[in-house]
């Protein structure tokens, strides 16, 4: 009798432990923001080796988590997982990461393969910002021909994906998750409406941390035009900005 009583009680106290929480980008997404680097990269190789949808984007993440806690190794796994996305940004900016990757390790020739196909991938800043670090990979390694060419992709680009002539914006947040940014942009249509400040812009930066999402207001020709703008909205947290830096 005692041990039936014992068998039940361990039973109770199995089906009353919490369940781990649900293994999902908006987790990873979570965890990243809030720099719980390891937490990230456990949920995300769960989401991997699951299968889970939007796995791709989840080892995006984790690259990114590990990468801050300087693990490259596991790192340029999770890079390798994320090129396979179809959003383009997420694979893009993978690509890159792997670039910059093989560039810490003297890999030049890899490093420009892998720049190569993030330069197909991204736009505006972001393909600016890869196309820097390709021609530093070219010179260093003393590649003319290919440094040549990434100078001359660098000077007919867009670039820093601003409206000709207005190299300024107010600069609302920058968050490391793309669904934060969004969610700010969202709420700046509502509270800037009477303003009159335009367009609401999601542009990308990235750094040797990974990736920022700029949310940012408005295109002006001038910094002083920018300030002026500014006063417009004096219940924003809004900062002047140049755009691409």
């Amino acid at each position: 009798m005692t041990r039936s009583l014992f068998l039940l009680a361990a039973l109770l106290m199995t089906a009353c432990q919490a369940k781990p929480p649900a293994a999902n980008l908006s987790r990873v997404e979570r965890l990243y923001e809030e720099r719980l680097d390891g937490a990230a990269s456990r949920t995300a190789q769960l989401m991997v080796s699951q299968h889970a949808p939007q796995a791709a984007t989840a080892a995006w993440y984790g690259g990114l988590a590990e990468f801050r806690n300087r693990d490259y190794e596991q790192a340029a796994i999770f890079f390798k997982s994320a090129v396979r996305s179809g959003d383009p940004m997420v694979a893009g900016g993978a690509e890159a990461m792997l670039g910059q990757l093989a560039a810490q390790s003297q890999d030049y020739a890899q490093a420009l393969r892998r720049y190569e196909r993030a330069w197909t991938l991204l736009t505006g800043s972001d393909q600016r910002q890869v196309g820097v670090r390709a021609l530093d990979a070219a010179e260093v390694a003393g590649n003319t021909l290919a440094a040549d060419r990434w100078r001359a992709r660098i000077r007919t680009s867009d670039g820093i994906a601003a409206p000709a002539g207005h190299p300024f914006a107010l600069q609302a947040g920058a968050y490391r998750t793309r669904s934060a940014a969004n969610s700010h942009a969202t709420d700046l249509k509502h509270s800037l409406r009477r303003s009159g400040l335009t367009p609401i812009t999601v542009r990308t930066r990235m750094d040797s941390g990974g990736t920022w999402w700029l949310v940012q207001v408005g295109a002006f020709a001038s910094r002083a035009e920018a300030a002026a703008a500014r006063r417009a909205a004096p219940a924003e947290d809004l900062i002047v900005a140049r755009v691409g830096q």
